[in-house]
């Protein structure tokens, strides 16, 4: 759904300047922008490289069955759009599904980790490469990995930072539920 609605808002003419985000617009009360501007890429390669990590994390996580995975996909895109806002003003436009992607990697890969097998240590090998890449980025302010267009725009770790909470939150959200409300404990009465 999420690849789907990127591709739709790419090939839509003029869609994307309705729907990016925009500081200024959502400041002055398009708040849709905070969540629809992941939707919005900026280069053929940008919607390619966003659109094959999350469609592979995505199908994995489906594939395995592991569970929660809708609320990742609503939560991320609306915390990620709420964060940049918050905690990066100098950002005026933003557009990427690299953060809900990042996301999606990181949901798989902690989900991985408890299982067995050589799967458990891909997962590991999967989520501190997320996190060297991060740093990476962050620290040069530019892509690690993948060459875009010329089209003049960098990566925006926090988005990948915020996506990766999501997915942690999600991740964990069941286990702090079982605590804060534990089940009575069987009582066995002798017959």
């Amino acid at each position: 759904m999420m690849v789907a609605a990127g591709v739709l808002a790419y090939v839509v003419p003029n869609s994307g300047t309705l729907i990016v985000y925009d500081r200024a617009a959502i400041l002055s009360g398009e708040v849709w922008r905070l969540m629809t501007g992941n939707w919005v890429h900026f280069s053929v390669s940008h919607l390619v490289y966003d659109s094959a990590t999350l469609g592979i994390a995505g199908w994995m996580i489906e594939r395995r069955g592991y569970p929660y995975y809708k609320s990742l996909y609503i939560l991320a895109p609306i915390l990620i759009g709420a964060g940049l806002l918050a905690a990066q003003p100098d950002i005026q436009f933003y557009g990427g599904l690299s953060g809900i992607a990042c996301g999606a990697v990181v949901y798989l890969a902690l989900h991985g980790l408890r299982e067995a097998g050589p799967w458990r240590w891909i997962c590991l090998t999967v989520l501190l490469l997320t996190t060297g890449k991060i740093v990476l980025e962050s620290a040069m302010n530019a892509f690690a990995f993948v060459k875009v267009d010329d089209v003049p725009f960098s990566p925006v770790p926090l988005s990948h930072v915020l996506g990766a909470l999501t997915a942690l939150l999600i991740f964990c959200w069941p286990y702090a539920r079982d605590l804060m409300h534990p089940k009575s404990p069987v009582s066995v009465r002798e017959i």
